[in-house]
C-alpha cells in the first residue's frame, strides 16, 4: 500500500512537470515543445524530485520550537543541492546512453557543463517548499482516500504504461528496429560473399583439373615394353 502511494504520487507529478515544462517552453519559444523524454506526458524527473522531497521533509524531526522560515529554509537547501544532483545525473546518463540532449543550460551563467546551473537549481530550490506546503498535502490527503485494493490496481497499470512507453522510447532512440535491419543486412551480405568465395574457388579448381586433364600426355612405351605387353595379353587370350 505505502509503495503503490508514492508510485501513484510519482506518476502524478510527472505528469505536472510535463505539464508545467511544454506550457512553459511552448509560451518562451512561440511554438509547441514536448519536453518529456518519453512518448507519454510525463516528465519522470519532476516525479523523482517531488516524491524525494516529501520523503526527506517527513523523515526531518520536527520540533515545534523551530520557526516556519527555519523549516522552509532546510526544505529550500534540500531541495536546492539535491536538484542539482539529480538533474546532473540525469542528464549525464541521457546522454551517455541516447547521445542526445535534452536540456542545455551553456547559455546560462554558473552553469555546469550545459547540465545545471545556478538560477535553474535556485529555482528548484524555491519549488521544493511549494511542493511540500501547497502540492503535495492536497493530492496525498486524495491518495489516502483511494481504497488499498484500487491503489495497487491503479500503480499496477500505471507501471505497465510506464514500461511499454520506455520500451517505445528506448527502441526509437536507439534506432532498434534499424539496427536490426542493419544487422541482418549485412549478415546476408557476408554470407552471400562466402558462398560466392566457395563456388569461384570450385570453378577455379574445376578448371584446373579440366586443364591437367586436358594436358596430360601418356608416356610413349618402348619396342621391348610393347612387346612384353602384347606377349602378356597373347598369353591370357
Amino acid at each position: 500500500m505505502w509503495v503503490s502511494r508514492y508510485v501513484c504520487l510519482f506518476f502524478l507529478y510527472s505528469v505536472l512537470g510535463w505539464i508545467y515544462e511544454s506550457t512553459f517552453c511552448t509560451v518562451t519559444t512561440k511554438k509547441w515543445e514536448n519536453r518529456g523524454f518519453l512518448f507519454g506526458p510525463v516528465c519522470p524527473i519532476y516525479g523523482c524530485g517531488a516524491v524525494s522531497i516529501s520523503l526527506i521533509a517527513s523523515a526531518i524531526p520536527a520540533d515545534a520550537a523551530d520557526p516556519v522560515a527555519l523549516v522552509v529554509f532546510r526544505i529550500f537547501l534540500i531541495a536546492w543541492l539535491g536538484s542539482m544532483v539529480l538533474e546532473y545525473a540525469t542528464s549525464w546518463t541521457l546522454e551517455k546512453l541516447f547521445h542526445a540532449v535534452w536540456w542545455d543550460y551553456s547559455n546560462l551563467p554558473f552553469n555546469l557543463h550545459g547540465r545545471i546551473s545556478l538560477f535553474t537549481s535556485l529555482g528548484f530550490g524555491v519549488a521544493g517548499p511549494l511542493v511540500v506546503c501547497f502540492i503535495a498535502p492536497p493530492f496525498e490527503h486524495l491518495a489516502d482516500m483511494i481504497p488499498p485494493l484500487l491503489m495497487e490496481l491503479l500503480s499496477l497499470f500505471a507501471v505497465a504504461l510506464a514500461a511499454a512507453d520506455a520500451a517505445l522510447t528506448v527502441a526509437a532512440l536507439t534506432d532498434f528496429e534499424h539496427r536490426v535491419a542493419q544487422a541482418e543486412s549485412s549478415f546476408n551480405d557476408r554470407m552471400d560473399m562466402l558462398v560466392e568465395d566457395v563456388q569461384n574457388s570450385m570453378n577455379r579448381a574445376h578448371q584446373v583439373a579440366l586443364r591437367r586433364v586436358k594436358n596430360f600426355r601418356y608416356p610413349k612405351l618402348s619396342g621391348v615394353r610393347l612387346a612384353q605387353i602384347r606377349e602378356a595379353i597373347a598369353k591370357h587370350i
